[in-house]
């Protein structure tokens, strides 16, 4: 069978995309063959300096001058956003018209009617970079909720130190609320309890949730606690589990007790992997260019995101539905 070529093309350079979009895309090519040939097409950010440095160090072929200039080349098949998420919603609907895979950082847009715009604007794959779902222990924890019989509450931590995002939940946030919405379905019911945090100007949140199965659980999302840790519990009758998620350098695990039985299931993915990997970072890039070439369907899209949007905007806010 004929490898497929993919021609990508970049939209952004901010942090977040030289610390893990770069390094994973750099990772997927190495270990492509067989698959696919990844090409880097080309590259535009508005700053045009670093756009050209990530271009020299991972081997763009070239730095587009403007977001006009990447839309005309018609080598490309495959384009990549990450972009702040008050320009997502912006760029997004002009690259929609190339008709071609997308693939683009979370959030998509900055409220629930721009997420629910563009889900209805992308035709084509996609994968929306929620990498909590392409995480290799996450995976093995959904199989392990999915097995779970009777599940009757389930309670998510979200927990941070020291951040002080205006719009947390959205920017943020939304990460745990889509991440649980993959393990337990999408959540048709949240009532919230908002109240700000007595030494700064966060909001603590606390949200009780149902979910479409009836499932009952409650989200707990802490912008500046002593703990960065993303934490889910499942119960039922006869079992229990728990989730500590990779985060950072700590590579998570899974408890599951069973009356006096408790079995603990550590990380396939060594310490020592790169976080790329651990996170899921390269986990939503392989999805992504298996779409691309054979046009499988994604675990993470923009119609899918909607809901965790929706959820999110009403935490932010302290309001219910």
């Amino acid at each position: 069978m004929q490898t497929k070529t993919i021609n990508l093309a970049f939209v952004g350079s901010g942090n977040w995309a030289r610390k893990h979009h770069f390094p994973a895309l750099d990772y997927v090519r190495a270990r492509a063959a067989g698959r696919f040939e990844l090409r880097l097409r080309g590259i535009y950010s508005l700053d045009r300096a670093e756009a050209a440095a990530v271009a020299e160090r991972y081997g763009f072929a070239c730095v587009y001058d403007s977001l006009d200039v990447l839309i005309a080349d018609r080598e490309i098949n495959a384009v990549a956003v990450a972009v702040p998420p008050e320009a997502a919603a912006s760029v997004l609907e002009r690259v929609i018209a190339l008709h071609i895979p997308i693939f683009s950082e979370k959030p998509p847009g900055i409220s629930t009617a721009q997420a629910r715009r563009l889900g209805e604007m992308v035709t084509v794959p996609n994968v929306l970079a929620f990498n909590r779902r392409f995480a290799p222990l996450n995976d093995v924890f959904k199989d392990v909720v999915d097995k779970m019989e009777y599940t009757y509450f389930v309670e998510g931590h979200f927990l941070r130190h020291n951040r002080l995002d205006e719009t947390f939940m959205i920017g943020t946030g939304i990460h745990w609320i889509n991440f649980m919405t993959y393990l337990f379905g999408d959540i048709i019911h949240v009532s919230v309890d908002r109240f700000p945090n007595p030494q700064n100007e966060t909001w603590v949140r606390v949200a009780q949730v149902t979910f479409g199965g009836g499932l009952r659980g409650v989200l707990k999302f802490f912008p500046c606690s002593g703990s960065q840790v993303e934490r889910v519990e499942v119960h039922s009758n006869v079992q229990s589990a728990y989730l500590n998620g990779p985060l950072g350098d700590d590579p998570g695990k899974i408890v599951i007790e069973t009356g006096a039985e408790c079995r603990v299931i550590q990380p396939a993915v060594l310490p020592d992997a790169p976080e790329i990997l651990r996170i899921g970072i390269v986990g939503e890039y392989e999805e992504f260019f298996e779409a691309v070439c054979y046009g499988t369907p994604s675990r993470s899209t923009f119609q899918n995101a909607v809901n965790a949007m929706r959820v999110a905007e009403a935490i932010e806010y302290g309001e219910g539905f």
